[in-house]
């Protein structure tokens, strides 16, 4: 094999990055999980882009209630804020699948699901000091996602929602500076 130039032995020099860890630090996560149904491909997406959508969140009743009630609470409720926050809260999110096995009423049924995890955790460097990500979190979520597929594909028995309980996020993040 032949020798790189201008490294000892020739190996090959690596390239090193200067990373941080930020953290840890509080964070929420929370798993929607409903059936994996092809028909629901086009619900699932809907709703998930619709999490990026300043528009598209308004457009959705509980927001709009939502809106409404904290409006009539306190002349000082900021709705530009409330949706400015709830659009920042919801940053991404996780698809995956798992089989499983539930006993029904008529015996075990053997199920795939669809679970999409969120992270939630209030970014160092806060955009607005105001805003709570955590806060705002289970709201995105139990409404803005696991309510709209209950609602909207309006078949399904049950969806689930679940939290896990403190988490704790740590991140290695590169470097300012670096490319």
């Amino acid at each position: 094999m032949p020798k790189s130039p201008g490294t000892p032995g020739g190996r090959k020099k690596r390239a090193t990055a200067d990373y941080y860890l930020e953290g840890p630090k509080p964070a929420r996560m929370y798993e929607v999980i409903l059936p994996k149904k092809l028909g629901y491909f086009a619900k699932i997406e809907e709703v998930l882009e619709d999490l990026f959508d300043e528009t598209a969140i308004r457009a959705i009743p509980f927001i709009q209630e939502t809106i409404a009630k904290r409006k009539a609470q306190t002349t000082s409720f900021d709705d530009e804020a409330f949706i400015k926050t709830i659009c920042q809260a919801s940053r991404g999110y996780s698809i995956y699948e798992m089989d499983g096995r539930y006993l029904s009423p008529t015996g075990p049924v053997d199920e795939r699901v669809l679970v999409i995890r969120f992270i939630f955790h209030n970014p160092s460097a806060a955009v607005d000091s105001r805003t709570d990500f955590l806060a705002a979190s289970l709201e995105v979520v139990s409404h803005l996602v696991a309510h709209r597929f209950a609602a909207e594909l309006g078949v399904e028995e049950e969806i689930w929602l679940l939290e896990y309980n403190q988490p704790q996020l740590a991140i290695w993040r590169k470097g300012r500076g670096q490319g």
